[in-house]
């Protein structure tokens, strides 16, 4: 397939299932990448996941050539870091993928090996490192910072000039406030709305009182 990029998916699970129709989605409309296959250890995982390219060795492979980029589909944090070390060690590069129902705001500065997926927006003068995933319906607010590998689950919304770090865990349905700072190595529980800053290594979980409103019938 001419003038298509060449990937490695490194991660044959659920998360490889939705990027394998994303890029597929993609290519209707502009074609650009081509898959090769999949890393995964698990040939268990690979088989569950149905996928239609071949799983081509465990996640570590010595065997990947220069005209081959990867992309990440892998949610768990600490393997992800690992993984990012061991083929940028070897000189490989990290694709980024962008669905074309997100929007990306003209403005915005995105890294390396990043994964934008369906109905996400990156706003104005967004900053994002690079390894990061924003699953569906991600909405980064305007002048946001984001570091590396951090990992944004469905229904995310990061008001305008968010900080975070790098190496962070957002479950799904969390928020913040403006202006507010987020350290490294953070798990975020689902359902958090973040109201004041968090330094690193923390594992963010809230209970909310509730607030019920009674009206009387008539």
């Amino acid at each position: 397939m001419e003038n298509m990029k060449k990937i490695i998916i490194i991660g044959a699970g659920a998360h490889a299932a939705e990027l394998e129709e994303y890029i597929l989605e993609n290519n209707k409309i502009t074609n650009s990448y081509e898959i090769v296959g999949y890393l995964d250890d698990s040939v268990q995982n690979y088989e569950k996941s149905k996928l239609s390219f071949p799983l081509l060795g465990g996640i570590y492979s010595e065997n990947i050539s220069e005209d081959i980029e990867l992309i990440l589909s892998i949610n768990t944090v600490k393997l992800r870091s690992s993984i990012i070390n061991f083929y940028k060690q070897r000189n490989l590069v990290f694709s980024s993928f962008i669905h074309n129902t997100a929007r990306v705001f003209r403005t915005a500065e995105i890294g390396e090996g990043n994964v934008i997926c369906p109905y996400s927006q990156i706003g104005p003068n967004v900053k994002i490192g690079s390894f990061n995933t924003f699953n569906n319906k991600s909405s980064i607010g305007h002048d946001t910072l984001i570091g590396d590998n951090n990992i944004f689950c469905p229904n995310i919304g990061l008001s305008g000039n968010t900080k975070i770090g790098n190496n962070n865990f957002f479950s799904l349905n969390v928020a913040t406030i403006p202006n507010v700072s987020i350290g490294d190595n953070n798990v975020i529980a689902p359902n958090m709305v973040i109201e004041k800053n968090i330094k690193s290594d923390s594992t963010f979980f809230q209970r909310f009182k509730e607030t019920v409103l009674v009206i009387p019938r008539d």
